[in-house]
């Protein structure tokens, strides 16, 4: 193995425990949030499916959910009785049930993860605006990687990243 692999495996071992470090840390940081907030993560879990597509059917739900239609329904019935979701007949034809969120599963949801963002503006409020772009620039690469694994795909070719008063070499440079 040549130096410059060898320095190459070293750095994306440095880098996989950096960012497994990290996920492990956040992750656990999140858990114990979530177990304070009085939800079980599956009631978590419906109520942020419901705020982002809006009102949906159990069996669409259980979909979602990667579960059967059965434990689905059993964990609506148990958030219809906490008041945290609502269950509305169709206008057009009252067999069909929608399941929505209500105004207290909206402030349960807020309590359990609504805080994030603000949590973000302070932490990223730190970062100059150099490691700001930064920050963004890896966070969307990393999204294409990981979606390009998951997809099979083939992916994007590396490019090295340019520090002020770094000269990217003419055979690298990117096209204008």
């Amino acid at each position: 193995m040549t130096t410059t692999a060898a320095s190459r495996d070293e750095q994306l071992s440095s880098a996989v425990d950096a960012v497994q470090g990290w996920i492990d840390r956040r992750q656990r940081a999140m858990v114990g949030h979530l177990h304070a907030c009085g939800q079980s993560p599956a009631q978590l879990h419906v109520l942020g499916l419901l705020r982002e597509s809006g009102p949906a059917t159990v069996s669409h739900l259980a979909a979602l959910l990667g579960t059967s239609a059965p434990s689905a329904s059993a964990i609506v019935d148990r958030m219809v009785d906490g008041g945290l979701v609502m269950r509305v007949r169709g206008e057009e034809d009252r067999r069909v049930v929608t399941v929505s969120l209500s105004p207290e599963g909206r402030d349960a949801l807020h309590r359990a993860v609504g805080g994030r963002r603000e949590m973000l503006e302070r932490v990223l409020g730190q970062l100059d605006e150099d490691a700001l772009r930064d920050t963004v620039r890896v966070i969307h690469r990393l999204e294409e990687a990981i979606n390009a694994d998951l997809a099979g795909t083939p992916p994007r070719p590396a490019v090295p990243a340019r520090h002020p008063g770094s000269q990217v070499p003419r055979e690298q440079a990117p096209a204008s």
